[in-house]
């Protein structure tokens, strides 16, 4: 579109956090989405005629406190109800005589409660437990198993534990909850990018991310980067480029999801739980259960968050004296001549001393860069509305959400808008289906951070620049920084680059139940999953030509368009039986099905330069380049299971297997089967154990290969005229198949005094064959690698879990809970020369490095402990560190005392390195805190820094760093108003309120001399993970909030 054909241009900043532009449009048609849904469902689902109604209260059995989110059914029928906050529930349409009320609530055990044919009014008390035995877990497709039955360890979380502290993304609000997994912040931008890792390193070159499933059906979790290269240079080493790379801080796209809306996570660690899931589920599978409604009373809750995000860690800057300054200055200006020994002077030039000393006394000779540019502490808020409730026949849950959160840089934040419809119908008396629609924006603004090759990253600025010298606009104009190369002033940058990424997201999935026979012992049912994963992503970058940087680029004025849609549409259909003699000697699950999927992602990115003054079009430039990149790919699987549960319900045996194929093979019509076998035993009493359990099982999974390294691409070009092909670089192997991952897991689980405590600890070994590797080909073929299968990594591990209650009395309830993770990694075969997967920034620094005999994780630099002196005998390149910890702890704890609970969690992880990079910034330009003498020629000279220097001048490897850390992952102090009070004030129309004071991330304790010990530059990564590179910096969040139900 040209300029002319626009005739009323609006700035790009006008559709992003500014009033009246698409942010402020989205809420309001949110909102307006929502009433509708709200008056839609209240009209439709208006409760059946009741033969009978039961009403009653749930309360714990110690404290006699309310209980919500309890849910009750009548044993046998497919009635059911939900506890509100004040712990009542409604039945209607109960049928008349006595019956059976079975009452769940996760952290309390199951209760029977029989009622009278007279009967209309129930109390029931729930036994507070640290686990609950008789959870349904799933064990396939479609089928579960109770937990104290349960052959794997699968961790389970409630509703609370990732709601109870406002987070932006649900890995935020899973960290250092689960053994097993190690979840990780790439940076401290905000609107998501987190890495899950469980059980260890599972490839090299292949996905690196667990498969998210939500209500029964997978979903995306893409990252489409943003484009950001094309002005940091950071892989491609100039600007302009329109390629996206794993440097550009991207987001994964399970962050769109609203934590709030989910009752329940369960957590498939490895390939002896989640075999099912073929060779998706070599990193896991992460099972994400929404919220739903349940009969009664139309039920609705408000939840309103204020809070602020603040920079929570700082790294420092060198406060100069007058003679120093001068000093500094002098060394960027008037360098030695060359071949001369340091402090030689220049005869061709002399520093400015004056005007040094000048900008020294004007700047006040210290200058908080860190605040300037890292220092927003506005207003963030949450607001989420629920409706819930319905009739015997349908129930309905409604949510909606608006969002915003700060970035502690200016110009950064995260803003997210969602609408959930969930509706529960029962068609006659054999069909149920499940409907599920989930509308979602986000518009994600995370600035530049991160590695970059342009000079204009704020981190590296900043430890290029001396602290007297001030950025600060003086009568609007901009001051040029003189002491880089571009004069780049980060707060410029701050003001005028705009990089906005826009999502909109539909999830929407049906489950259809039909129940074919259903009879006292057998039942025959056939369950349809389907849905559709379908988002936009837009990112726009705008650097104008009067930023310093693109002032001099050659090309100045920069703008792309990035365009990125990904549609995924999975189906499965279960068959599943179910086999009690009636004389309960045992029960046979038996089910079968197939499973297909298809995912189509594209992406385009057009990158100009050399716009016209004040035009953001992207035709509007004499330099375009263009990338796009398309991906389908199809899958299809078949499985069958088989589970039985014998002796009294003591022994629980399951076997299965699928086969699947896949258009990222090379034979797309090849089968590859992944079995699996497990099974229990229970001794209901055993000495001090109320339950004591054993368990071992086995299974397979896969790791497919990645689109695109199954073929042998060619790239077009323009040869004398004619359009030609030529060979791009990869040589596939016409073999290629997933990576096959084999797991023996065995453990035990036990309770003790009435399920006060409960004790879980696991051992499991994992071996990955078929390692997707890549080498070198011989040069006069013309490729730059070879992608192929070959190779064995293991994985060993422990993981324990500890909880209980110390304290349960009338007054005090206090429920403690420990976790412990550790995983130990092996190559143990190459069928070609170690080497160095992926990028890196070179052995001097540290760097991943595959090798027989030692971790996947080891860190590979230069032994500096064999440097003595000036003597340049470097020590052998070897592992100096590794990115994986050599343990992790989780610690819980929750104090109840009347209305008041106080919570808290802290994470610890011991072990595990970092490349810290964007310290060697700081030395090398002698700008670090501690530096007390020194230039940007020399580096620091003087100080703590200045080892440090020496030891990677003489080729050491200094700044591999241990980043062991503890922090105080979440603290919340919560007041529930009391019953009576809440009736006094309110009258009937309120059943509950509750205030809370939380923070995230308040306190972290390390030895790491970087910002963040768990920043990671190049994203999520298998090896290369772990480098420190000027990152966005981490942050602390203080929230108060109050919810009330209605």
């Amino acid at each position: 579109m040209s300029a002319a054909a626009d005739e009323s241009p609006r700035p790009l900043s006008a559709f992003h956090f500014q009033p009246g532009g698409d942010v402020k449009y989205v809420r309001h048609l949110g909102w307006a989405a929502l009433l509708s849904a709200v008056m839609l469902v209240a009209g439709w689902t208006k409760p059946a005629l009741a033969q009978r109604s039961l009403r009653g209260t749930v309360t714990d059995l110690d404290t006699g406190s309310p209980i919500g989110l309890a849910r009750v059914t009548v044993k046998g029928t497919s009635l059911g109800a939900a506890t509100g906050s004040d712990g009542v529930f409604t039945l209607t349409a109960v049928p008349e005589g006595a019956l059976t009320l079975e009452v769940r609530r996760i952290g309390y055990q199951l209760a029977s409660v029989s009622v009278a044919a007279d009967q209309n009014n129930v109390e029931v008390k729930l036994r507070a437990t640290p686990v609950q035995l008789s959870e349904q877990v799933v064990t396939g497709q479609a089928t579960t198993v109770a937990r104290r039955n349960l052959a794997n360890d699968v961790a389970s979380l409630g509703a609370e534990d990732v709601s109870r502290v406002h987070s932006q993304t649900v890995e935020n609000a899973l960290q250092g909850k689960v053994a097993g997994a190690i979840i990780t912040a790439n940076s401290g931008a905000p609107g998501g990018g987190l890495q899950v890792r469980m059980r260890g390193v599972t490839s090299v070159f292949g996905n690196a991310q667990p498969l998210y499933v939500v209500d029964g059906v997978p979903v995306s979790n893409t990252v489409i980067q943003n484009g950001i290269n094309s002005v940091t240079a950071a892989n491609a080493g100039r600007a302009g480029t329109s390629a996206l790379q794993t440097q550009d801080q991207g987001v994964n796209r399970i962050a769109d999801l609203n934590p709030d809306d989910i009752e329940r996570i369960e957590i498939l660690k490895g390939p002896s739980a989640a075999a099912i899931y073929g060779s998706q589920a070599a990193n896991g599978v992460i099972l994400i259960t929404t919220r739903r409604g349940a009969p009664g009373e139309t039920r609705f809750s408000v939840t309103q968050r204020v809070g602020t995000h603040a920079l929570s860690n700082t790294l420092g800057l060198r406060q100069f004296n007058r003679a120093g300054a001068i000093a500094w200055a002098a060394a960027t200006f008037c360098p030695v001549p060359s071949g001369s020994p340091p402090g030689t002077p220049n005869p061709l030039c002399s520093a400015d001393t004056a005007a040094v000393d000048q900008m020294f006394q004007t700047n006040g000779g210290f200058q908080d860069f860190e605040q300037q540019v890292f220092g927003d502490k506005s207003l963030s808020y949450e607001t989420d509305v629920t409706i819930s409730g319905g009739g015997d026949k349908t129930q309905y849950f409604v949510s909606g959400l608006d969002q915003h959160d700060n970035g502690v840089m200016y110009g950064t934040g995260y803003d997210k808008q969602g609408l959930r419809v969930n509706l529960t119908q029962l068609v006659g008396s054999k069909l149920q289906v499940r409907a599920n629609a989930n509308f979602i924006h986000t518009l994600t603004k995370r600035g530049i951070s991160g590695n970059d090759n342009a000079n204009i990253s704020p981190y590296f600025v900043i430890s290029a620049t001396p602290s007297f010298f001030s950025f600060q606009p003086v009568n609007g104009v901009y001051p040029q920084n003189p002491f880089l190369s571009p004069p780049t002033n980060p707060v410029q940058t701050l003001a005028l680059f705009s990089l906005p990424e826009d999502v909109f997201r539909f999830i929407g999935s049906v489950d259809a139940t039909y129940t074919f026979l259903s009879s006292e012992t057998q039942s025959v049912r056939a369950t349809l999953n389907a849905g559709i994963d379908s988002y936009s992503d837009k990112a726009n970058i705008y650097a104008p030509a009067a930023l310093y940087w693109e002032a001099n680029s050659g090309l100045p004025g920069l703008a792309s368009d990035l365009s990125g849609t990904e549609t995924q549409a999975p189906v499965a259909v279960t068959v599943a039986h179910s086999y009690t003699p009636t004389s309960q000697a045992f029960t046979a699950t038996t089910s079968a099905g197939f499973r297909s999927g298809y995912d189509n992602l594209r992406t385009t990115n057009v990158v100009t330069q050399n716009l016209l003054a004040g035009q953001q079009n992207v035709d509007l430039g004499t330099a375009v380049n263009v990338t796009e990149n398309r991906q389908r790919v199809r899958t299809l699987a078949m499985f069958a299971q088989e589970e039985l549960l014998l002796l009294d319900q003591r022994l629980f045996v399951s076997g299965g297997i699928l086969g699947q194929k896949s258009t990222n093979n090379a034979d797309v019509n090849k089968l590859f089967y992944y079995p699996k076998v497990a099974a229990s035993y229970r001794w209901p009493t055993l000495g001090p154990f109320e339950e004591l359990k054993l368990r071992a099982a086995f299974g397979e999974t896969g790791n497919e290969p990645l689109y695109g390294q199954k073929f042998t691409a060619l790239s077009g070009l323009t040869l004398a005229g004619q359009n030609v092909v030529a060979i791009q670089g990869n040589l596939a192997d016409p073999n290629l198949h997933p990576e096959r991952e084999r797991e023996v897991e065995v453990g035990v689980d036990a309770t003790l005094e009435h399920s006060r405590y409960a004790i879980s600890a696991t051992v499991y070994q994992k071996n990955i064959t078929d390692l997707i590797l890549q080498a070198a080909p011989s040069p006069s073929t013309g490729y730059q690698t070879h992608t192929f299968n070959g190779g064995e990594i293991r994985n060993r591990g422990v993981e324990a879990a500890v909880s209980g209650f110390p304290v349960r009395t009338k007054d005090v309830s206090w429920l403690a809970r420990v976790t412990f993770t550790r995983n130990t990694g092996t190559v143990l075969s190459l069928p070609v020369p170690a080497f160095t997967p992926g990028r890196a920034f070179s052995d001097h620094f540290g760097q991943g490095f595959i090798q027989v005999g030692h971790s996947p994780s080891q860190i590979v630099g230069v032994d500096t402990t064999q440097i003595v002196g000036t003597d340049t005998i470097l020590g052998a390149h070897h592992q100096m560190g590794d990115f994986e910890p050599k343990f992790v702890m989780g610690f819980s704890s929750e104090v109840t005392a009347g209305p008041f609970t106080l919570y808290g969690l802290a994470e610890w992880r011991h072990g595990g390195d970092l490349v810290n990079l964007t310290q060697a910034n700081f030395d090398f330009f002698a700008t670090a805190p501690d530096c007390t003498v020194g230039d940007p020629k020399n580096g620091c000279t003087a100080g703590a820094p200045a080892e440090r220097v020496r030891l990677f001048s003489l080729g050491g490897s200094p700044y591999i760093q241990d980043a062991s850390f503890l922090k105080l992952r979440e603290i919340t102090l919560s007041y529930q108003l009391p019953e009576r009070l809440v009736r006094s004030l309110f009258g009937g129309h309120v059943t509950g309120v509750r205030a809370d004071l939380s923070g995230r991330n308040l306190a972290t304790w390390t030895p790491y001399k970087g910002l963040d010990p768990e920043v990671s530059n190049f994203g999520t990564q298998n090896i290369q993970r772990g480098q420190d590179v000027t990152p966005y910096p981490p942050s602390r969040s203080y929230f108060f909030t109050l919810s009330v139900d209605f």
